[in-house]
């Protein structure tokens, strides 16, 4: 019976064709206008290369020749020093396009940074501090010291990804959880032919009505991303990480929408409330979960995105992406599948309880 139930569903799915032609250039759509305008925005950064900086001693100043081992240390770091004894400091920088500037005196120094340079000015400072420090502290001379090594530690840190591959990852995702949409063609004609009366006095269970909708409304709609997928793949190159694996995580949270989306049906009973409230809550689930507003950008707390199940889906879609593994695969499919469990259970008990109430 069941069996039957799925089949014609499907065709009634397929009779309101703008829904499912909706779920599937949507998400292309938006993928080629995002990935483009925010394309300047997700370009990673380039390390800092060699500088120039301006540099001035007193003639009071009796230990120029240990600035010498400084200033050597300095071109082994990428920090060229040239000397400018005359002249404004601030008119030197301008004129001579230098990162900063080091104005030495009898026992300090002062460092000047240009607006333009700010990486390269923090850099500056840093050097300056560790190279003066060391010079003092060990009674530096050139011919006792080689260089001066500024320390380097390996951070862990996320691989840059591109707008296009972002985009064309999360908004895959963001349309499967409005899947639900797809299903107005199956819940419309039962309001319209009085099937639902028709299921109320047959041997047909709550649970079979329930899958009988569920199973076709998630085949179609993980099918209508499928085929987005491999369009935008083609036409944009985006770069999927570990394909099953991504592919099982969009689909455990297509399930789970389509199940609260199926709850939220069979709890108010009208079709245009479901379809209202559904977006309205899967909008803001993607607004904290990094749909609209990358999640590296995010200024939201943590605990806020980690309450959107989007989250935990867009992250571990991105970083099986960029990195080939993530931490987060795990929730993404057990916030998915308890979801699915929980709203099933829920949406099974309020179509019996109002199934009773009719017959």
């Amino acid at each position: 019976m069941i069996r039957y139930l799925i089949k014609n569903n499907f065709k009634l799915m397929f009779r309101n064709t703008w829904s499912v032609v909706v779920m599937l250039l949507g998400p292309i759509l938006v993928i080629a206008v995002l990935s483009s305008a925010f394309s300047e925005l997700m370009k990673s950064y380039e390390g800092v290369d060699d500088f120039a900086v301006g540099y001035r001693m007193e003639d009071a100043v009796e230990d120029a020749v240990r600035f010498q081992a400084v200033k050597l240390a300095g071109e082994e770091n990428g920090i060229l020093f040239y000397e400018y004894p005359e002249g404004n400091v601030k008119d030197v920088m301008e004129k001579n396009e230098l990162a900063g500037f080091v104005e030495f005196s009898e026992d300090t120094y002062v460092v000047y940074k240009s607006a333009d340079y700010e990486v390269e000015g923090i850099t500056l400072e840093y050097f300056m501090n560790k190279a003066m420090n060391e010079s003092v502290n060990a009674s530096l001379q050139i011919q006792a010291q080689d260089s001066i090594v500024l320390p380097v530690e390996q951070l862990e840190f996320m691989p840059a990804v591109n707008a296009r591959d972002y985009y064309g990852i999360i908004y895959i995702a963001y349309f499967g959880c409005c899947g639900m949409i797809c299903a107005t063609g199956v819940l419309s004609n039962e309001k319209k032919y009085g099937i639902v009366r028709r299921f109320q006095v047959s041997n047909l269970s709550e649970t079979q009505n329930y899958l009988g909708k569920l199973i076709p409304v998630t085949l179609t709609v993980a099918v209508g991303m499928a085929v987005s997928t491999g369009i935008t793949i083609l036409f944009y190159d985006i770069h999927w990480g570990k394909p099953v694996l991504s592919m099982l995580i969009v689909f455990m949270m297509i399930v789970a929408a389509n199940a609260f989306g199926m709850m939220l049906y069979n709890i108010s009973d009208n079709l245009a409330i479901t379809i209202i409230m559904l977006f309205t809550i899967v909008w803001f689930m993607g607004f904290f979960g990094g749909s609209f507003e990358t999640y590296m950008f995010s200024s939201m707390p943590d605990m806020v995105k980690h309450l959107s199940p989007v989250y935990h889906g867009n992250r571990a879609l991105v970083e099986l992406s960029c990195m080939g593994e993530s931490d987060y695969v795990a929730s993404a499919l057990w916030y998915s599948f308890a979801i699915t469990v929980i709203c099933s259970a829920i949406a099974i008990l309020a179509g019996n309880i109002r199934k009773r109430g009719r017959v």
